[in-house]
């Protein structure tokens, strides 16, 4: 656990200010710093270039590094509560992670669980991670989808079946009718029969 730690917070200080993280972003040479410093770095030196291995940035701004951030953040004291009020009142839930005590932020496609931004960096490295807001959305829409084919195979099998008693039913209409002129007929017969030999 300590040498997990140590491996984290060596990933967690500026190359810079040779503090902790604020704000990080990265060069596209991977190289990170926090936003404030490397501003100030560029604005000092004139020039785009990384601290470390003095090659020229693509991008007039760098990208922010969002993990970097919660990790940075988580061990630094400054993670939020692990429970909030809602707009609504009520509480609400923050999956936190035993581990490192940061709270579960991403999602491992590869694992299918929820990790923290310690996790992900150290043990879901090269796995195809996302916010777990973005995997909540998809998986509310697939459960509505599932949810919709659901519903649409309930209403055939409701119209199969109403379709089943309405034959059934016409069936049986149509057995009585058949019924009733076979008595018909052979009443007339009956009567025809027994009117002729009347007349005889």
């Amino acid at each position: 656990m300590a040498e997990k730690t140590a491996l984290v917070e060596s990933y967690l200080n500026c190359h810079v200010c040779a503090e902790t993280f604020r704000d990080p972003v990265s060069l596209g040479c991977q190289h990170s710093f926090c936003s404030s410093c490397l501003k100030q770095f560029w604005e000092q030196t004139k020039t785009k270039n990384c601290p470390i291995c003095k090659r020229k940035s693509s991008k007039d701004e760098p990208c922010e590094n969002f993990i970097l951030k919660e990790l940075a953040d988580s061990f630094a004291g400054r993670q939020k509560a692990a429970s909030s009020e809602t707009e609504k009142g009520e509480e609400e839930v923050v999956v936190v992670c035993r581990e490192h005590e940061a709270e579960r932020k991403w999602f491992c496609r590869e694992d299918q669980r929820a990790v923290c931004a310690a996790s992900e960096l150290l043990q879901h490295h090269g796995h195809k991670v996302v916010p777990t807001e973005e995997a909540v959305s998809e998986l509310k829409e697939q459960l509505n989808s599932d949810l919709k084919s659901l519903q649409d195979k309930k209403k055939r099998y409701e119209d199969a079946e109403k379709t089943y008693k309405d034959v059934v039913q016409h069936s049986k209409n149509e057995h009585t009718v058949q019924i009733i002129m076979y008595i018909l007929l052979w009443t007339c017969k009956k009567i025809f029969y027994l009117g002729g030999y009347i007349l005889l």
